[in-house]
C-alpha cells in the first residue's frame, strides 16, 4: 500500500459539533472599547461602553474574579447601546442569561439596561431587566417579556437588595409551543449561593397577551440612557453567560488539529468548530450528551456546554468539524479512566502530552500534542481511499470549506496531500475502548 500511494503522490508532485451560547468576562484591556471585542453598537452616541477595571467577584459563580468588567452610565442624554450574538440562534426550549451587577445609582421609575434580542432585530428586546431605586433607598429588581406601556408593566422583586453590592441576576426566557403568545420569562436574584437546581423565580413567570420573539433569539444587548426620568440604572456588569440549561457542566477544552497547527506561531490556521460527545465511562460507552463549540485559533480551546448528562465518570468523543460531511479528523478520546464532569464544570487539555488521549493517540508537534487528521471518508482510518480522494480534489483545484483541505487554508493542494500521506504510511486510525 505504501508504495501506491508514493506512486499517486509522485504523479501529483509532478503534474502540478449546544456551546455555550455566549460568554464574556471582559477580560480584556482597560479602556477598551467593547466593540473591540465582539460586541456591535446599534443605537445611540453618546457614553460609549467601556471595559473597566476592576471586574465584580461573587462566591462560586464562573468568571468571578476574571478579568475586567463594564461600566452603564445613568444619563438623559443619548448614549451608545450595544450587542453580542450568541454562537447559534435558539427558537425553542429555554435560554438563561446570567451576570454579575452591582447597581450604584437608579431613578424610583426605573428602566431596562439588560435583555435578549431576536438575530434579526435591534429594537424588539425581549426578557427585559430593570432596575429602580425604592422609597427605602434599596434596589428593586424587574423583569418585563418585552415593550412596556401604561397596561403592561415591568414586573419587580421587593427591594431588598443594596446599592453597590454585587448580586447575580438570571433572566430566562422559555419558548411555549401553543399560541404566538405564551411564551415566558422568569427572573432570578442571588445574594448568595447559587443552586445546582433550577429554584421558583425571583419575579415571574411572566406571561402577557405580547408577541412571542420571532423568529429567534440571537443576541444579548446592555442599554444605557433614556429620556425624562426613566433613566437606565447607573451599573457595573460582569460574567455575562448564555446558556440553554439552568446549571450546565462547562468545559473548556484545549486541543490542536494537526494539520491546522502552525508551530511557528504556536497557533491554528483557522478558528473552527469541534463537536464533543459525553460518553458513559463503562462499557457499552453510550453518548449519553454533545457540544459543539469553536476552538479559537490562537488559545486552541473551546467552551463546552453540555445540558443533560448528570454527574459521573465519562470520556470526551473529540470529532473535528460540527457536519459531517466537512470532517476530515480521527475522532480522539479522552485519556484512559474518563473524567468526572460534574455541574462544575472544568478543563481539559489535549495538547499537554499525548497520554491525554486514549492510547496516546496524537502527534507531537513543536511540544503540542495534535489530534490526527485526513481521515476524509470518517471510517475511522487513513488510507489510501482518503488520499485519492485529495489528489483527486488537488488536481481539479478544489477550493473552499471542504473535507479534503486538511490544512484550514481553502485550497486543496500538495500540503494537504503530504499530510494525509503520512498519516496513512504509518496507518493513523481510531483508538477507543469500543
Amino acid at each position: 500500500m505504501k508504495k501506491l500511494i508514493l506512486i499517486f503522490c509522485f504523479a501529483f508532485i509532478t503534474s502540478t459539533s449546544f456551546a455555550q451560547l455566549l460568554s464574556d468576562n471582559f477580560n480584556y484591556q482597560a479602556g477598551d472599547s467593547l466593540t473591540q471585542h465582539g460586541w456591535t453598537a446599534f443605537s445611540g452616541s453618546g457614553f460609549a461602553l467601556f471595559v473597566t477595571s476592576p471586574g465584580l467577584t461573587f462566591p462560586g459563580y464562573p468568571g468571578s474574579g476574571v478579568g475586567n468588567a463594564t461600566t452603564l452610565t445613568l444619563t438623559s442624554s443619548s448614549a451608545q447601546d450595544v450587542s453580542k450574538p450568541f454562537t447559534s440562534n435558539i427558537s425553542s426550549g429555554s435560554v438563561y442569561a446570567s451576570f454579575m451587577v452591582k447597581v450604584d445609582t437608579a431613578t424610583s421609575v426605573g428602566n431596562y439596561f439588560a435583555s435578549f434580542l431576536p438575530s434579526n432585530s435591534i429594537s424588539n428586546y425581549f426578557g427585559r431587566v430593570y432596575a429602580r431605586i425604592a422609597d427605602n433607598g434599596n434596589v428593586a429588581f424587574g423583569i418585563s417579556k418585552s415593550s412596556t406601556n401604561a397596561t403592561i408593566l415591568a414586573s419587580y422583586s421587593d427591594s431588598i437588595y443594596a446599592k453597590g453590592t454585587t448580586y447575580v441576576v438570571v433572566v430566562k426566557y422559555k419558548f411555549n409551543t401553543g399560541t404566538t403568545s405564551d411564551d415566558e420569562v422568569s427572573l432570578f436574584v442571588f445574594s448568595g449561593a447559587l443552586p445546582l437546581t433550577e429554584p421558583s423565580p425571583t419575579v415571574g413567570p411572566v406571561s402577557t397577551t405580547q408577541s412571542d420573539v420571532s423568529p429567534d433569539l440571537g443576541k444579548f444587548a446592555l442599554r444605557q440612557g433614556a429620556s425624562g426620568s426613566s433613566l437606565t440604572p447607573g451599573a457595573t456588569v460582569d460574567g455575562i453567560r448564555v446558556t440553554g440549561a439552568w446549571n450546565p457542566s462547562i468545559w473548556n477544552i484545549k486541543l490542536a488539529v494537526q494539520g491546522l497547527y502552525n508551530s511557528g506561531s504556536g497557533t491554528l490556521n483557522i478558528s473552527d468548530t469541534v463537536i464533543v460527545y459525553l460518553r458513559n465511562g463503562s462499557s457499552p460507552f453510550n453518548v449519553v450528551d454533545s457540544a459543539v463549540s469553536v476552538v479559537d485559533s490562537a488559545s486552541l480551546t473551546g467552551n463546552f456546554e453540555f445540558d443533560n448528562a448528570p454527574d459521573g465518570n465519562y470520556y470526551f468523543d473529540v470529532v473535528y468539524r460540527k457536519s459531517p460531511q466537512f470532517r476530515n479528523g480521527i475522532a480522539t478520546w479522552s485519556k484512559n479512566g474518563g473524567e468526572n464532569i460534574t455541574r462544575a464544570g472544568g478543563n481539559y487539555d489535549f495538547t499537554s502530552a499525548a497520554s491525554q488521549a486514549y492510547g496516546n493517540n496524537q502527534q507531537l508537534n513543536a511540544g503540542v500534542y495534535t489530534i490526527y487528521n485526513g481521515d476524509t471518508d470518517q471510517d475511522g482510518i487513513v488510507d489510501l481511499t482518503d488520499l485519492i480522494s485529495t489528489l483527486n480534489s488537488a488536481s481539479v483545484f478544489t477550493s473552499g470549506y471542504v473535507n479534503t483541505d486538511v490544512n484550514g487554508d481553502d485550497q486543496v493542494n500538495l500540503s494537504d496531500v503530504l499530510i494525509v500521506y503520512n498519516n496513512a504510511s504509518i496507518f493513523v486510525s481510531s483508538v477507543t475502548p469500543l
